[in-house]
This record gives structure tokens, sequence and C-alpha cells, in this order.
């Protein structure tokens, strides 16, 4: 009884007072009870992240653990149509009555949540398709049995259940179609073990994800804002029993962006410096029409890199490495490699190659990224006839429908672009691409005309800036293409 006790006296407790001022600088005064969440620097964070949508042109909105309101009058005033709800009712009363007082009239804050089994639930859902879904999570540790919680906690904590709650309202919208078609996620979440892995558990439900903001607090703890969103909506999804190159295919065609084509067996496959890629039983090969992008061809080849290596990292239960760069650093070690400019590698041995290719059909531009991977190294079969390759069985096992769905979600993340939602930053992707060629970069030589050359640094438009081995020699090359280099394996001591 003490317990019960001691939480309706914090119940009883008088409402706390503060200001919040929105980004578009209009000011709030709130009356808040003690079991209410108040606007903090996460607040903050969903707000400057909702102005990156401008205006909602009444597109319809739901908030979910609306708290005190103020996202939602937010999102109201920005012309979106808002419904907010809560588990708390006591959350659900503020926001009506920060609305009253303001005299905003048409927003429907509803009590209840996420729970698919709630008759409240069904009621928020069912006001949608949505357009666009804000949470901000509670992030809060489950407690210990017995443990006594504050208000805040036990309001934060309430329908948990155990279950992860990104991944329960994931299954919902796709369960109820309660997200419209090019609809969005944001949800806020801290780096905390579950809060990191967020985006690598989004990636293997087949939802593209992209961090577009994040703060460091104070006291050192991060907050990420980050977008979830389902790949390429309009695209088709082509499976080829055979085909000479899926590049080709898509190259020649009239698929929307996104599209992409996979082949059990690839009969001309190519790579760079016009090789042949041999298609053995348990590799994979497919490509994708991407956005025609001012990047140049390296770049874009070091992004479906990384889609590659995230899509490694989430299959393997790892955070994304890209996630921060002391996080990539730690995956990548002693893993896997990129190999200027397209090739990864796995202890200094190939597993998969990407080629980017366009055509130019009239006014009409294609541009495609085609991407070969070693899944299976069924009997040997590769390292028997190619002794410098491998395959992601070594730190993977994984289906060919697995492995698709994935990398579809992973190369949406690196390449879409869509109404509110731009792709990334090229200076981005060289510091990524920078860190993940270091493994391979400190074990060899870049040999041009039989001299050797370090690798000194990435440019801008991912051409490598070189220095010769010689110690005579501080002269910088810069190289361009792989066409005229070879690579030779240092030998330590």
């Amino acid at each position: 009884m003490k317990y019960v006790e001691k939480e309706i006296e914090r119940v009883d407790f008088a409402p706390k007072t503060c200001t919040w001022t929105s980004p578009l600088g209009d000011k709030y005064f709130l009356k808040i009870p003690n079991t209410v969440y108040p606007p903090r620097e996460d607040t903050n964070l969903l707000a400057k992240t909702l102005m990156n949508f401008n205006s909602g042109d009444g597109k319809k909105l739901l908030e979910i653990g609306c708290g005190t309101g103020v996202i939602s009058i937010l999102a109201n005033t920005l012309g979106w149509q808002v419904t907010g709800c809560d588990i708390n009712p006591l959350a659900v009363a503020t926001s009506r009555g920060l609305a009253e007082k303001y005299n905003i009239d048409n927003i429907n804050f509803l009590e209840g949540g996420i729970d698919p089994k709630s008759n409240q639930s069904s009621r928020i859902f069912g006001n949608g398709p949505f357009d666009l879904i804000l949470w901000n999570l509670p992030y809060l540790e489950k407690p210990n049995k017995n443990e006594l919680l504050g208000p805040l906690e036990d309001a934060s904590l309430s329908n948990i259940g155990g279950k992860k709650l990104h991944e329960i309202l994931l299954k919902k919208i796709e369960n109820e179609n309660c997200l419209s078609k090019d609809g969005f996620v944001i949800l806020i979440h801290n780096d905390n073990g579950p809060g990191r892995m967020l985006s690598s558990e989004c990636r293997k439900l087949g939802w593209s994800s992209r961090c577009i903001k994040n703060e460091v607090l104070e006291d050192g703890e991060k907050l990420y804002s980050t977008i979830i969103w389902k790949p390429w909506s309009s695209a088709e999804k082509i499976v080829l029993d055979e085909v000479d190159s899926t590049n080709t295919y898509l190259l020649e065609s009239s698929f929307p962006t996104g599209s992409y084509a996979i082949a059990k067996k690839q009969t001309k496959g190519r790579g760079q410096r016009k090789n042949n890629w041999v298609h053995f039983k348990g590799g994979w090969c497919g490509s994708w029409i991407i956005p025609l992008e001012a990047s140049s061809p390296q770049i874009i080849q070091a992004k479906a890199a990384l889609a590659v290596i995230e899509s490694i990292a989430a299959l393997n239960c790892n955070e994304l490495p890209t996630f921060d760069y002391l996080a990539m650093a730690k995956f990548l070690q002693n893993k896997i490699s990129i190999k200027w400019p397209n090739d990864l590698v796995i202890d200094n041995k190939k597993f998969s190659g990407i080629l980017c290719e366009s055509k130019t059909k009239g006014e009409k531009t294609v541009c495609v990224v085609g991407i070969g991977c070693n899944l299976k190294n069924e009997n040997g079969a590769i390292e028997s006839k190619f002794p410098n390759a491998s395959s992601l069985e070594n730190l993977i096992k994984i289906s060919e429908d697995q492995w698709t769905k994935i990398l579809h979600a992973s190369m949406a993340s690196k390449f879409e672009n869509k109404n509110y939602l731009s792709g990334e930053d090229d200076g981005e992707i060289i510091k990524k691409w920078w860190l993940s060629m270091e493994n391979y970069n400190k074990n060899h030589f870049i040999l041009i005309d039989s001299e050797k050359y370090e690798i000194k640094r990435l440019l801008e438009g991912g051409e490598l800036s070189l220095f010769s081995a010689n110690q005579d020699s501080n002269h910088e090359t810069i190289c361009e293409t792989s066409y005229n280099l070879e690579w030779e394996q240092k030998l330590f001591d």
C-alpha cells in the first residue's frame, strides 16, 4: 500500500508552470500536472524536425504521446490536420486545455496508444491513413521488480509490455494500413542500446531510415531524429530467372525510379575495367534505378557500398555502423572494408562489386547501380576458382529473399529523394567512405606504372589523393579511375 499511497501523493502535487517557445516564435504558457512530460530538449528536436516539412497543406498528422500538446499545436499552425494521442489521461486533458486556451478547436486529442488489443487504439488509428506520424519515444530503462517509480517514469513506461515500441508501431501500420503510400514516421530517440539499434531493426522489417537531425545534451547524452518510410512506393520489383545483365535490363527499361531487377542467373555481368562478374551458385545479383544525381560515379558507388555494409550490420544484429564514426570503426575492424572505388572485401578477399552506369535515350537519362554479392560459397566453388574471392557466409547466413528485402531498404535509405526528404550529403558520404577504406588501405600499396603510392585522402568527388611511397618524393598525384592501377599487399616485419 505504501507504493500506492506514495504515487497518489505525487499525483496530488501542485502542477508546474513553464513557457515554451516554438520555432515560429510563438510563446505558450503551460500548466503541467506532475505525471505529464514537460517540453524538454527532445521536444525541441522534434519541433525542429517538423519544421523541415514546412506546410502540411491539410495532410493528416498523428502525434503519439502528445504530452502537453505543444508539438500538435505547432503542427496545426503549420497546416496539418492533427490527431494527438497519449496513454496518460492527464496529458490528454493538458493538451485539450492548452488548445482551448489558445482558441485552437480543430485538433482531435484522444486517450490511448499503439496497443493493438485496445479499442482506443483502433479509434485513434482509424482517423488515418496519416501522412506523417510523430513519436518522441520513451527511452527509460525497464524498472527493477518492486522499484518505486516517479510519476513521469510511470507515465512513460506504461503500455510497453517489454516489447519494442517502434516494432509494434511499424507492424500496426502494415497490418492496418494507417500510413499513406508516401507517408513518413519520425521517431525521437537517444543513443542508448535500444536507441542505437532502432535503424537496424527497421531495416530488418523492410523500412528505410535516415537520421536527419541530432543534438548533444549538456550531460553528453545524444538525441536523434530518425525518419522512417517504406522504400520507393511506386517502384517495380522484377525477379528474372536469367538475364544477360540486370544493369542492361534496367537501362533499356522505362520503370520508375527505385525499381530493381534481380536475376537468379546473370550471363554477362560486368564489373570495373570491363571485367566480367562471374555468377556462381550462391551468388546474388541485382540492380536499381536511382535518381539522377550531381554526384560523381565514385560517390554513387560509395553510397551503394555503404548500403551493403549497413545491410550486413543489421542482419548481424549490429547497430548501423554509420550511426556514428566510432560505431562504424568498431564494426569494420577486421571484418569489412571497401577497396577503392567499388569492391567490398572480407579479410582482403572480395565478396561484392558495384557498378554505376547511365544511358541517355532522347531527353531521358537513366542511372542504374548494379550490385553483385556472393551470399554463399556452395561447396567451396568460389574460392576454388578465385582464391582472392570470398562470401558473406563468413559473417552471416541469409536467404536471397531476406537479402533483397533489407538491401532494398538500405538502398532507398541512401538514395531516395521524395517530398520533404533529401538525399544524404556527399560530404558525409566521403567521411564514411574514407573510414570504411582504412583497413584495406593500411595493408596495401597502389601501383601505377610500377611505382608504389600511399593513399593520402579522398577528394570531394571521390578521387584519390596519392603520394609516392618513395621517401624522396612528396608530390601529390590525383587518381580518378581504377583502370590504370593495381594493388600490392604490404609486407610487415
